[in-house]
């Protein structure tokens, strides 16, 4: 288990969330989802998709997602 920012991109399972709950609850990054990494670099934002939508999360937000 590494969170996104120790990851290629791919397609991965949400194991944890740690930080702040209700806006990975909005967004729909839940444990036990699918989402797939499209990019990371080593500075700026890291693209993700989740279900239809495209979402650009800050490093730090990265950080918090765990995914195998």
């Amino acid at each position: 288990m590494e969170n996104l920012l120790h990851k290629d991109p791919g397609s991965y399972m949400v194991v944890k969330v740690e930080g702040p709950c209700r806006r990975f609850y909005e967004l729909g990054i839940l444990p036990g989802c699918k989402i797939t990494l499209i990019s990371r670099n080593d500075r700026g934002p890291v693209l993700i998709r989740v279900g239809n939508s495209k979402v650009a999360l800050g490093r730090g937000m990265a950080q918090s997602i765990f995914v195998e």
